[in-house]
């Protein structure tokens, strides 16, 4: 909660500055959607957080573990795109665009093998709906991840 909540502090500051600076080193537009799609991944992060202590749920299963790990690599990947955007060397920053695109359609694969999994297995409606409802937050940050790499890669064409 506390690193979302910096997010947004963040987000804001990059705004606010945005309004007051004359010179930007990218288009004030590439900025304002790198700031937004980091906030979305953020945001997206917290709200997995927060359903897993609302759903209270104390060891996640494999499967959802799975999922996190594929949501933090392709955050790995953003952290060291977004640390070497002041280089504009497209062709290393192309790896990690590369990486994070294979990391959704993995992320896509594991969300429909585990959503069928769960609705052929699980009895329970109140652990199936719980798991359903992460499993879909967890794809959707996935998603946002590349929606982020594909704004970088888009910051790096025009300016490269």
């Amino acid at each position: 909660k506390r690193l979302e909540h910096v997010g947004d502090e963040l987000t804001h500051k990059i705004f606010e500055e945005l309004n007051l600076s004359f010179i930007t080193p990218f288009d004030r537009e590439d900025i304002y959607e790198l700031a937004k799609g980091i906030d979305d991944v953020l945001d997206l992060i917290d709200h997995v957080a927060d359903l897993l202590l609302l759903y209270q749920i104390d060891k996640v299963e494999p499967d959802a573990a799975l999922l996190l790990t594929v949501v933090s690599r392709a955050i790995g990947e953003i952290h060291q795109s977004i640390r070497m955007l002041r280089q504009m060397d497209y062709e290393s920053v192309r790896e990690h665009i590369v990486r994070v695109h294979e990391m959704e359609n993995e992320g896509d694969r594991l969300y429909r093998l585990f959503m069928g999994k769960l609705f052929a297995d699980q009895k329970d409606a109140i652990v199936l709906l719980k798991y359903s409802s992460l499993y879909n937050e967890m794809e959707h940050a996935i998603d946002k991840c590349e929606d982020l790499m594909n704004s970088i890669e888009s910051i790096m064409l025009k300016n490269a």
